[in-house]
């Protein structure tokens, strides 16, 4: 008892503003404001600031809703598998576009803002309806989930707000859901009630979370799944929360969570009205991880994934944008780490099992926990990328709070002296320090692309996808650069390509950028056989159209050129060089015709006027040299 009163008595003296869930918001602002210096970085250009819906302002808000989240920057693509139909932050986008432009540090603070709303929220829920009788775990686990380092991508990165506004929906979805429950069960209570019961009753049946809580809940889902798509497990989490926390039966948890599943094949009807009923099978192992893998491989390949997971939670470092092909190899079954992973999982899902009967919160948890990553997981559907710190937004929660609880409960079977609560505080302060400074400075990382490209590849050196970004972000300095200094960046461009397509030869941006490196150390011929492998990859990519019309256009002056100096060897090489790259240009296979005639080439002139004449009938020009060439070759006979 005396230790009881002498930890109370400790715990009394923290000020009143600590446990306030404004505390959180502000902890989170701070933590997060340095990203208002930030420009645009890595997917915002998808959603953002090169998205002609979102670019509109309020105008495009109609074409958001009726198309996929990425339509407005690439169109249709042959590469997004079952398409993204998430609305509501491109909705969000285009108001802050209308009011204040596309300005960066705006959408920024968009995302620390709702990052802010997300921790208050969580810190509400944690303290009615998760950890009631436990304040001080409670504020534990909305701490940690504040300053997680883990966390950076998803509030950093101004695409993240996907994640943020799908989690602040969610978590209350499930508050009012309990609401609801709770305000059912006090007005269904026939028992003697006291004064106290009493007022919780009165309370809730004119509180919005009472009476009316059952409908914001559905509101909320909606919201949640307009988001992000991460909402559908909830077809599993909200029984299994009114289950484990709401006291409900399964049965009856089932039944209340009706609505949701309702909503659920609502939201699927309207994507496939909207997006069709696609779902592309992707041929390109950078958007489809497991593309080569055999079945054995797949399995072992996501065991480890999830094993990265649970160390990512833990010791979030380092921390990259991209862990595409190939950083993380492909691992059978027999890897150990697959069979450590294997083991862990398995171990959690008993544990699940045998608490479900109690209702223990250690099953909610874990069944939260990882039917969240099974989302992501690949297993179900291609998601584009083996593994995503953001994947993680939503899964710390249940995390974290499976760990504190387990700390909780060892704390309560040990020694309830003050110093071993002196001694947690101090781990957590630790934790919260180290965990801060980590966050600030992965901040700063994302200042913009070009930068997180560079700093990246170091800590991610075997994937593709950095590799090729890192030598796209020396050929935009190598162009801001001075003389001497931008032939050594454009070199190291090279070196970062090369690699890349060491790794994977067919990945088109790797070879369309190795050749606007070669091109500007003026080797043209080596920058030609870069874009004539992206031409046997995918003959009709913008981009390398767009090169092709940049080489026609310099071969074609310079054919003319050289032909007004005399130089007719090079006219003709340049001019071939011509046609090669714009086979329909009546006017480039007239000139080289000319060129031919010239040097007394006539069945080469004859090809060159015949394809001219194909593509222009009416070219006078050309006319006039096949009868010219007619007259020289009737001289000749």
């Amino acid at each position: 008892m005396a230790n009881t009163q002498e930890r109370s008595s400790w715990t009394d003296r923290i000020p009143a503003w600590v446990l306030s869930p404004w505390f959180f918001a502000v902890l989170a602002i701070a933590l997060y404001v340095n990203t208002t210096a930030n420009q645009f970085a890595l997917d915002d250009g998808l959603v953002l600031n090169e998205n002609k819906y979102v670019a509109k302002g309020i105008p495009g808000i109609s074409d958001i809703l009726m198309h996929d989240s990425f339509h407005g920057c690439i169109g249709n693509s042959a590469y997004l598998s079952g398409g993204r139909y998430r609305p509501l932050s491109l909705v969000t986008y285009a108001i802050e576009v209308s009011l204040f432009g596309m300005e960066p540090w705006v959408h920024h603070l968009g995302n620390v803002l709702l990052f802010a709303v997300c921790c208050i929220v969580l810190f509400r829920f944690l303290r009615r309806f998760v950890l009631p009788d436990h304040p001080w775990a409670a504020w534990s686990v909305a701490l940690l989930f504040t300053v997680h380092p883990v966390h950076t991508e998803a509030i950093a990165n101004i695409k993240g707000r996907d994640e943020i506004l799908s989690l602040i929906f969610l978590l209350l979805t499930l508050h009012h859901a309990l609401a609801h429950v709770q305000w059912r069960r006090l007005q269904a209570d026939g028992q003697p009630e006291s004064r106290t019961k009493r007022k919780q009753r009165e309370k809730a049946g004119k509180n919005d979370e009472g009476k009316w809580s059952g409908a914001w809940s559905a509101v909320f889902f909606a919201l949640a799944l307009l988001s992000k798509e991460n909402g559908l497990i909830f077809i599993a989490v909200l029984p299994l929360t009114l289950y484990c926390l709401g006291g409900l039966t399964l049965p009856d948890a089932v039944r209340r969570s009706a609505p949701v599943l309702g909503l659920v094949v609502l939201y699927v009807a309207l994507r496939m009205i909207l997006l069709g009923a696609r779902n592309n099978t992707v041929q390109e192992v950078m958007d489809n991880p497991y593309l080569f893998a055999t079945a054995q491989e797949k399995i072992g390949s996501i065991l480890f994934v999830l094993l990265l997971y649970v160390k990512l939670m833990f010791w979030p470092h380092p921390l990259v944008y991209d862990y595409s092909f190939n950083q993380i190899p492909l691992h059978g079954l027999g890897d150990p780490f697959v069979i450590l992973s294997a083991c862990l999982h398995i171990a959690l899902l008993v544990v699940a099992v045998m608490g479900s009967r109690r209702r223990d919160l250690l099953t909610w948890c874990i069944l939260f926990y990882l039917g969240t990553l099974f989302l992501v997981s690949n297993l179900a559907f291609n998601i584009g990328a083996p593994l995503g710190e953001r994947f993680l937004f939503q899964a710390s929660v249940p995390f974290l709070i499976g760990v504190v609880e387990m700390v909780r409960r060892i704390m309560v079977r040990g020694s309830t002296s003050r110093s071993l609560a002196m001694l947690s505080a101090a781990c957590l302060l630790l934790i919260t320090a180290g965990s801060a400074f980590a966050v600030v400075q992965r901040n700063s990382e994302w200042s913009n692309g070009d930068d997180l490209f560079l700093h990246d590849v170091a800590k991610s050196p075997m994937s593709v996808r950095t590799r090729t970004f890192a030598g796209i972000a020396l050929i935009h300095k190598s162009d801001a650069a001075g003389p001497e200094e931008k032939r050594g960046l454009a070199w190291e461009a090279v070196e970062h390509l090369r690699v890349a397509d060491s790794i994977h030869s067919t990945y088109l941006p790797t070879l369309l950028n190795m050749g606007m490196a070669y091109y500007r150390l003026d080797s043209l011929e080596a920058a030609e056989h870069c874009w004539d492998r992206s031409r046997e990859i995918d003959a009709n990519d913008p981009k390398l159209k767009e090169l092709e019309r940049f080489l026609f256009d310099l071969y074609y002056k310079g054919g003319l050129t050289a032909g007004t100096k005399g130089d007719y060897p090079e006219a003709i090489r340049q001019l071939s060089k011509a046609v090669k790259y714009a086979p329909d240009n009546a006017d480039a296979w007239y000139n080289l015709g000319g060129v031919l005639y010239t040097t007394k080439d006539l069945d080469g002139a004859r090809t060159a006027w015949e394809r001219a004449l194909e593509l222009k009938p009416d070219h006078l020009q050309t006319k006039q040299g096949m009868f010219a060439l007619r007259a020289a070759e009737q001289r000749t006979n």
